[in-house]
């Protein structure tokens, strides 16, 4: 059995088991977190991110901030509206908050925790050789008002997965990751009938970004690199209820919109009528938009300023917090894609 900090110590610079190079391993920068957006609706009133362990509700016209003790992922919008769920590592419970009150909490302990507003996956820091990581996925009971809740053990297991993405659906969550080799990303797909490995690729110093629209069993994957470094313009689509063998490869460099000096994806990707995946241009990031549909580029947004963590989709756009972390001196805040435009919202 290995610790985690034990394979950090062995060359992963960007590891999820200790909690400050979870943060960075998951967002590509250290004080930027945030719940995921991936196979959200859009939403309405504020929205949870976390800034520097601070836990924040935002609105276009506004800023709260609730606590502090908080992580990336985990932190999510409830399914009770205008609630959020937060998990604090250092008290080891989970919230449920309405504005700055505390509603309802529960004991969790965990090293990291995923967050949805139906699931909770926990995961813990010890690695088992030829196992890989203790994962236990829980199902949240919510009482009859909405307020109250409890956790329900629904699936333990392991995975040799150092997760770098993940999204939930109406069974349970998928999760992207690198594993203990470095030598594969690997997609495995959880719910209370077991863990399924769903996609694979090489692995070669960079993370792999998942994207999944709409409520079909179809997901696109993207590897999004350490250091800007020279990729094919590659994305993957697959089916999370199929085996690996089943995914399509969609190379974009014979597109016609596709830019000269395209260097590699490099970010958070999420969905609008688009999939809409960061990356490196001649070394600054832009929004390239992907028609899933007609299965070619529909437009290149420049000015995105990188996205680190995608943040909500509402009437307006897509909020997103931006900073490019390998450029010094970038803007960093929340920034507002509408479609054909990146907008700076709030500086940080």
């Amino acid at each position: 059995m290995y610790n985690l900090s034990d394979a950090t110590a062995k060359g992963r610079r960007y590891t999820a088991g200790c909690t400050k190079l979870a943060v960075f391993f998951l967002c590509c920068l250290p004080f930027f977190t945030a719940c995921p957006l991936n196979a959200s609706g859009v939403v309405s009133g504020a929205f949870p991110y976390v800034v520097n362990g601070k836990l924040y509700y935002f609105t276009p016209d506004s800023q709260q901030e609730i606590g502090e003790g908080y992580s990336q992922s985990a932190v999510t919008a409830s399914k009770k509206a205008g609630y959020v769920l937060a998990w604090n590592q250092k008290k080891q419970r989970l919230y449920h908050f309405a504005g700055q009150r505390n509603a309802s909490n529960v004991e969790l302990k965990a090293s990291l925790v995923y967050a949805g507003a139906e699931y909770i996956l926990t995961q813990t820091s010890s690695f088992t050789e030829n196992k890989g990581f203790p994962f236990t996925l829980y199902s949240i009971k919510y009482s009859m008002n909405g307020k109250k809740i409890k956790l329900r053990s629904i699936w333990n297991g392991y995975a040799d997965c150092f997760v770098s993405d993940f999204f939930f659906t109406g069974d349970g969550i998928c999760i992207a990751g690198g594993t203990r080799d470095d030598t594969k990303n690997n997609v495995f797909y959880i719910t209370e009938k077991g863990i399924h490995k769903c996609f694979s690729t090489e692995k070669d110093s960079d993370f792999l970004r998942l994207v999944k629209p709409g409520d079909s069993n179809n997901v696109f994957a993207f590897v999004s690199t350490r250091d800007k470094s020279e990729r094919a313009p590659v994305i993957y689509s697959f089916d999370i209820t199929k085996a690996p063998e089943q995914a399509v490869t969609i190379n974009l460099r014979g597109d016609s919109l596709l830019p000269a000096d395209f260097d590699c994806f490099f970010g958070y990707g999420f969905v609008t009528t688009t999939l809409v995946l960061p990356a490196s241009i001649n070394g600054t990031i832009q929004f390239i938009c992907y028609d899933i549909q007609k299965k070619k580029i529909s437009s290149v947004v420049q000015d995105a300023g990188g996205c680190v963590a995608p943040l909500a989709s509402t009437e307006d756009g897509t909020y997103y917090l931006a900073r490019d972390p390998l450029t010094e001196g970038s803007w960093s805040g929340i920034s507002l894609f509408t479609g054909t435009e990146c907008k700076k919202i709030k500086a940080f």
